[in-house]
């Protein structure tokens, strides 16, 4: 049962017909403990499973995108939150500075 490309990857279409066991067009027999059990899968139902396994495997790859630059977003925030806390503290520490030399200025006067 081929479940590769050409190029040796496995096919999402391989990987299917190999989990259900059935070759292209045809049911798979299933053997239990005392009786055969047949299992058909049509291939209009294989394709609709392909078809819907690959919708989510390209969701899943959308949104592994876009959670990767909300990450990049976030890590962008934070930077610059943290610029804004130490320019904020910066600015607070001058304020402080030139209270005490005009408190200084005013007892000396």
């Amino acid at each position: 049962m081929v479940v590769n490309d050409n190029a040796g990857y496995l096919t999402l279409c391989g990987v299917l017909r190999f989990i259900v066991g059935a070759p292209p067009g045809a049911s798979s027999l299933l053997q239990t403990n005392t009786h055969q059990t047949v299992k058909t899968m049509e291939d209009t139902d294989l394709q609709a499973l392909m078809a819907r396994l690959e919708l989510l495997i390209t969701r899943v790859e959308q949104l592994k995108s876009q959670n990767g630059l909300l990450l990049a977003q976030e890590k962008t925030w934070r930077e610059e939150r943290a610029h804004l806390i130490e320019k904020n503290e910066i600015a607070r520490r001058k304020v402080e500075s030139m209270i005490s030399r005009l408190k200084a200025l005013e007892q000396d006067s």
